[in-house]
């Protein structure tokens, strides 16, 4: 029907009409497995992800990270305490104890001093000390042999380990003997007084028969740096040899005197190891080296020889074979780690001192107090 103006009533009605919505798009869907698709036909594009989804993916990787990390650091820990737990073993005099008739082979070996530090391999004087008093209560050990290779050490140290020797054989009736290698000076002699017999390579070098204390006086070098030291005490000798002083002349006497005790304890014990009279000892115990031939001379030892024959004599003695005994433990997984932490960290004044007993000369036994060495 046309109106008066000739228009058509359907484009009115087209336009009043309300747009029709757009048909839905189709959702992707993966062709199932082994559905036939046409050699040129594209792959559907795959749909984008979602937000969510993102972040969930994301999660699951951070948390698997994390999780991860977690298990390296958990078993870095456990391989820490195994090597703690192996650094702080069970007795090994125990551990190492002979099964059958034999003598025990000690040895001695580096300065001997209370407490090695951490990673040395050298002497172990509690390890040595408990182990020498297990064999005394053991039957099946029928001797020991002593392996020295040492300069020497603290007073206190090689004495406690002379003493125990000697309990030893008060104990068992049984021998001791001692095999010199390179080198037993000064406290590694005082500690071979307690055997029956002695012998050394022929490159030894043994004697060094005294005893030292040294302290530094740097009072000097203060004042040309302008510092003073102030000492407050309660006696006279009580702040001898505190740090930046020098020693009184009664200061040093009261040191000699503790030297010259020593000494005389020295003197005796060798007299009485060596069959010697003592002013024959006194007469080579100044300080000097002897070399293998010239302690034979002088009565110091007893035979110049290799160690395969210090062993073959010893068996014909007892009867016996050698039980080698290892009393040091090995240094463990992280050891050379915690020696690199160690040496980052602050010293304490006994550390400092230890480290400085440690770059005095030889000629030990050392008759020194920590405190006195800055």
């Amino acid at each position: 029907m046309n109106d008066t103006n000739g228009n058509n009533n359907n484009s009115g009605q087209q336009q009043n009409a309300v747009p029709q919505q757009h048909a839905a798009q189709p959702q992707y869907a993966p062709p199932p497995p082994g559905a036939w698709r046409h050699p040129q036909q594209p792959f559907p594009p795959p749909p984008p992800q979602r937000p969510r989804r993102r972040f969930r993916n994301f999660m699951k990787t951070a948390l698997t990270t994390v999780s991860l990390i977690r298990g390296i650091l958990v078993i870095f820990l456990i391989l820490v305490i195994i090597g703690l737990i192996g650094s702080f073993s069970v007795d090994s005099s125990i551990t190492h104890a002979p099964v059958v008739e034999s003598f025990s082979v000690i040895r001695v070996e580096g300065t001997i001093i209370g407490e090695r530090a951490y990673g040395d391999p050298g002497y172990d004087h509690q390890a040595t000390i408990r182990y020498i008093r297990n064999l005394a209560e053991n039957s099946l050990d029928k001797g020991i042999m002593l392996y020295m290779n040492t300069p020497g050490g603290t007073v206190y140290h090689a004495d406690e380990l002379y003493l125990e020797l000697l309990d030893y054989k008060a104990k068992t009736g049984r021998p001791i003997h001692v095999y010199m290698a390179e080198m037993c000076a000064s406290g590694g002699y005082y500690i071979s007084m307690a055997a029956d017999h002695i012998s050394a390579n022929r490159i030894t070098m043994t004697g060094s028969i005294g005893v030292i204390t040294t302290a530094l006086d740097i009072s000097e070098l203060f004042e040309d740096l302008g510092i003073r030291t102030v000492v407050m005490d309660t006696g006279e000798h009580k702040g001898a040899g505190s740090l930046g002083t020098a020693f009184t002349p009664s200061q040093e006497a009261v040191m000699q005197s503790i030297v010259d005790e020593y000494y005389d304890i020295f003197v005796e014990l060798i007299a009485d190891g060596r069959n010697m009279n003592e002013a024959a000892v006194r007469g080579l115990a100044d300080g000097r080296i002897f070399t293998a031939r010239q302690a034979l001379q002088n009565g110091l030892i007893d035979k110049i020889g290799s160690w395969d024959e210090a062993l073959s004599d010893f068996e014909a003695l007892t009867g016996v074979s050698a039980h080698h005994t290892y009393l040091y433990t090995e240094v463990p997984l992280f050891g050379p780690m915690f020696t690199r932490l160690s040496d980052i960290f602050p010293k304490n004044d006994v550390d400092i001192a230890m480290s400085g007993i440690n770059q005095l000369p030889t000629g030990v036994p050392l008759a020194v107090a920590p405190d006195l060495v800055r």
